[in-house]
């Protein structure tokens, strides 16, 4: 399973850095994957596995309103990269 959205939205939440702007995201959950539609330019960024999936969802949609549509982005995966440890999740304290 794999969740992504548009690559503005997800830098609005996670911040950016990385070479296209995944390093925020990449940092919250141990990796991301960026696709690209080559005809529009378009970026799409997310994560993979059902757990982290379903917590990039709600994360957006607890600082934005989304549309989950359950299909593959029309673009190409251009990239992915994952930590050998998933990170610590930070402590609400």
């Amino acid at each position: 399973m794999i969740s992504v959205a548009a690559l503005e939205a997800v830098m609005s939440v996670y911040g950016n850095g990385g070479v296209v702007g995944e390093g925020g995201l990449s940092s919250a959950f141990g990796g991301a994957a960026v696709f690209r539609n080559e005809a529009t330019r378009e970026c799409f960024i997310g994560v993979w596995g059902a757990r982290n999936a379903s917590r990039f969802r709600r994360e957006l949609r607890d600082q934005m309103d989304i549309r989950v549509v359950k299909e593959a982005p029309d673009a190409r995966l251009v990239f992915w990269g994952a930590e050998k440890e998933r990170p610590k999740k930070p402590s609400r304290e």
